[in-house]
This record gives structure tokens, sequence and C-alpha cells, in this order.
């Protein structure tokens, strides 16, 4: 496929977005905001992004929990929907023509490994990694031409992300293309449970 000129500079091509809208059922409350690292967990996703991306935005119901941050929000249009809900509103609001979405919870983002995905070279409509436990759809690049396919998705009433990959021309990396040894590396760490978080290096 040709690459679409967009992608030869990501980081005015693409917006960094954060997702953090999740219940946090199984962590017992809210795990953007746990303490790592003398920081909450969103901070440290934050931080990564901040170095990659001028355009940023952080999807959240509760927007009052997050002005530490000094980003700027949307919230779901479409409540209690899951993270496609998410990826509808941030490809809703971004202005560049792509977004690197990110789950909260992810304290060990490699940002070569980002900048990696950014550019993969190809007009495609995702971009993620293939980690060891399976593709990553809550550590990749969207193109916002995909909103209208999220948005028939949610009209049909799902929230989760695994049947829409399959109806759009996604691009898993290998390892071997992520500059990666292995495909379970730390970076794809997600935290579910405080045992999880506590778990990380110090």
């Amino acid at each position: 496929m040709p690459t679409e000129p967009a992608a030869r500079d990501f980081a005015l091509a693409t917006a960094g977005v954060i997702l953090a809208g999740g219940k946090s059922s199984r962590f017992g409350s809210n795990k953007a905001l746990a303490r790592h690292r003398g920081r909450p967990l969103v901070a440290h996703v934050a931080m990564v992004l901040e170095e990659l991306f001028s355009e940023r935005l952080l999807v959240t119901n509760t927007p009052a929990e997050y002005a530490f941050l000094g980003w700027p929000m949307t919230g779901d249009i479409v409540l209690n929907a899951g993270p496609l809900a998410g990826i509808q509103a941030a490809l809703h609001h971004i202005a560049a023509p792509r977004a690197f979405v990110v789950a909260c919870d992810m304290p060990r983002l490699n940002g070569e490994i980002i900048r990696r995905l950014c550019r993969c070279p190809g007009d495609w409509d995702v971009v993620l990694p293939a980690t060891a436990t399976g593709p990553e759809p809550l550590h990749a690049v969207y193109h916002r031409r995909i909103l209208p396919a999220v948005q028939e998705a949610l009209a049909r009433g799902e929230g989760k992300l695994g049947q829409l990959l399959q109806e759009l021309r996604v691009r898993e990396m290998n390892a071997a293309e992520l500059g990666l040894t292995t495909a379970a590396d730390p970076a794809f760490t997600n935290i579910n449970f405080r045992e999880d978080l506590d778990r990380q290096p110090s």
C-alpha cells in the first residue's frame, strides 16, 4: 500500500490519546489515579505521550479528577459502551487524521515502540502491536476515517473492539518490527489488579 503523506511526520499527523473511562472494578478504585513511583498511573502515561505528540487528548467522563494533568479532555458520546466509545469520542474530537490511543493503566510505555507504530508504512485503518498475548488494541494507531464504522458498531450494541477490527484494514507489527527481542515486552503491561501494581519496579 502507498504511504500516506500525513504519516511522514507522525507528531503532526497523529494525536496522542489516553482513555480513562473504565470502571476499574477489578482494581477496586480508579486505577488511573493509583500512585506509582510517586505519581498517578495516568501521569506516567501522559509524560510519555507529551514527548511525542503536539496534539493530546484525555477521554474521561470525570474531568475534574484529571485537571492536574492540564490536558484537553472530552467525554464519551455513548455512555457505558466500553473502549469503543472512547475511541469514538477521540476520533470525533481530534484535529489530526490519526490517533495513537492508549489505556490509562500502562505505566511502562516505550516511546520508541510508539514511534515505530506511528511510522508504519502503508495506508492502514489501524496499526497495532502483536504482543505475547495477542494484538493490543489499546496501544494502537487509529485513522479518523474509521469513525463511521465505529459509530455503526456502537449502534449495534458493540462495546469491544474485536469484531470491528475484523472489518478494517489492520496491520499488526511484530516484535522485530518494533525493535524488540520478545513480544512479551513490559511496555504492554496493563494494571488490572492491585497485585499487578505491586509487582511493578519501584
